[in-house]
């Protein structure tokens, strides 16, 4: 019950963001998601004794969404380049354990591409002009979301259905690859129905290859954030989604697909 209440009321809000009038309630509402994201990956950072310097990577993760907001993406690389070269010289005149001095800089560094370059790419597709094409962005947005949402919904039942093989039972023993062919099958058709409904302009080719890539990429985002969970010695990354877990564990799948969808807007829209 309290799965389906958190849908519920999260469901119309990311909708709400995604088609407004205007496009900065969705990065609001995304840079409040990465600082979130952030704060449950340095705290599985924790779990393995490596500090990081967490108020550094806030303030990485906001300057990339900032990129992206203003369509001034390839300003991101000195963002990063920044980034590494302040939470260096933190670590030079830091007092404790110079052995760790390589974890807490490459831990700091990796949330940020982790979770909020990966994440505040749907950002940019946000900031798509519209041009000839009303709410462009936002049928582009509400497709990428259905298709990764059905990723996991057909994985999951047709994993409980026929799921036989195992994916990789090391880090997930409950995912089958039965379980992974039914998702991307789901993914497939889930664009297809978008386009029939409300997205014509997309061809149909297209919107069946972005089905099948984010049904393959997405289950292997939900695979590296269990490896990491698993690692840590825990079951969720947060628990700001009762019922769901935390952050990370409601966007990890989105977060391997969302450069899928931003490079497509970039290159065929």
């Amino acid at each position: 019950m309290k799965r389906i209440l958190t849908a519920i009321v999260a469901l119309p809000i990311l909708l709400y963001t995604v088609w407004s009038d205007t496009p900065y309630y969705f990065a609001a509402l995304t840079g409040i998601a990465i600082l979130i994201g952030l704060y449950e990956f340095y705290a599985l950072a924790s779990k393995f004794e490596i500090a990081s310097q967490k108020t550094l990577g806030y303030a990485a993760g906001i300057a990339v969404v900032a990129c992206f907001t203003v369509n001034r993406p390839h300003l991101i690389a000195a963002v990063i380049s920044g980034l590494v070269l302040v939470s260096l010289s933190i670590a030079v005149f830091q007092a404790g354990d110079m052995s760790k001095s390589l974890m807490t800089v490459s831990v700091t560094s990796l949330g940020v591409l982790y979770v909020a370059l990966l994440a505040g790419s749907l950002v940019g597709v946000r900031m798509l002009e519209d041009g000839q094409t009303p709410k462009l962005a936002a049928k582009l947005l509400t497709a990428f979301f259905a298709m990764v949402m059905m990723t996991d919904t057909g994985a999951y039942y047709t994993g409980r259905a026929i799921g036989r093989h195992k994916l990789a039972p090391r880090v997930s023993p409950g995912k089958t690859i039965e379980g992974s062919v039914g998702g991307f099958i789901a993914a497939a058709i889930a664009g297809v129905v978008c386009r029939e409904v409300f997205f014509p302009e997309i061809p149909l080719l297209h919107v069946i290859a972005l089905g099948v890539i984010i049904g393959i990429v997405g289950p292997i985002g939900d695979l590296a954030e269990s490896m990491l969970k698993r690692g840590a010695g825990v079951k969720d990354s947060g628990v700001i989604f009762p019922g769901h877990g935390g952050m990370l564990d409601r966007i990890d799948s989105l977060l391997f697909c969302a450069p899928v969808i931003y490079y497509y807007s970039q290159w065929f829209l």
